[in-house]
């Protein structure tokens, strides 16, 4: 049985790690996991060597747990993604619930986006990757729009169609960010700050949202990226912010300042890419094999 699943990373509108709330939605980087399952006298999941860390191994120990818990088999998993990581644009997410679906499709089943978000979330907080369990960026990798979240209580707040004129312009500079765990009682301390980033998720402006969320994750993480900011807007940016925890500096354009806001971006350090909203999610795959 074999069983392949997709899932996407995703930019951040309202970081969760003050409040518990979040807001993010899915780019078209993908992330595809490849598993096939065998039957054998004990369960063990093996992982290619190029796709192998305690995320894929979890991941694909907790989908079978769900949807096999009795059933002995063999897991062999291969994980390919396109997403950077530790930039703060969902490496996690997008890899966690590719392999849950991937497990789903191999088992014939076919889990709604929440149940597999929510497996993906208790995995990354389980293990340490994620504070809140991101399941605001797990529903991101999975479905399209943008996914306002209660993270701690894994439910959906709104779902909100993503503007078809929207393009995103993402600076990667150098340098990765630590897990969200250690950082959690920094931001926790910002969260009267965060309230209003938080009303503007809520009430369906991911903009608002953005400008105001960015200002607080660039002060407790240190990035001095308002000038760039302020330049990026000048150059067409419809909106501009720090993805997840950084140091990735995601712009919203119309196609038409893709290149301008691509231009802004500092030259020579790290790279840019120009990227869309994901406009369908897209479909796990399953078969005997």
């Amino acid at each position: 049985m074999i069983g392949v699943g997709i899932a996407h990373g995703a930019i951040t509108f309202l970081n969760a790690l003050p409040t518990g709330i979040g807001a993010a939605a899915g780019i078209e980087l993908p992330a595809t996991a490849t598993v096939e399952l065998r039957d054998a006298e004990a369960r063990t999941i093996e992982v290619h060597a190029e796709s192998d860390s305690p995320l894929v191994v979890a991941s694909a120990e907790a989908a079978l747990q769900a949807w096999a818990p009795d059933r002995p088999l063999r897991a062999q998993v291969r994980v390919r993604s396109e997403v950077p990581v530790a930039k703060g644009l969902k490496s996690s997410s997008a890899v966690g619930t590719a392999v849950v679906r991937a497990v789903a499709a191999g088992l014939g089943v076919v889990p709604p986006d929440d149940h597999v978000a929510s497996i993906a979330a208790d995995v990354a907080q389980r293990i340490g990757l994620s504070a809140t369990g991101a399941f605001d960026d797990a529903l991101a990798s999975i479905e399209p729009g943008v996914q306002v979240t209660d993270n701690p209580a894994r439910k959906r707040i709104r779902t909100d169609p993503v503007d078809p004129a929207w393009a995103v312009v993402i600076w990667v500079p150098e340098g990765l960010h630590a897990p969200s765990a250690t950082v959690r009682e920094r931001f926790a301390t910002a969260a009267p700050d965060a309230a209003a980033a938080e009303a503007a998720a809520r009430r369906g402006d991911p903009l608002a949202a953005m400008t105001l969320n960015t200002a607080i994750v660039e002060r407790i993480m240190g990035y001095e990226y308002g000038a760039i900011r302020a330049q990026l807007r000048a150059a067409g940016a419809l909106g501009a912010g720090v993805s997840g925890m950084g140091p990735a500096l995601a712009a919203i354009a119309r196609p038409a300042d893709c290149d301008a806001v691509r231009q802004t971006f500092p030259t020579g350090e790290g790279s840019v890419v120009i990227t869309r909203f994901v406009r369908a999610a897209p479909t796990p795959t399953g078969g005997t094999g």
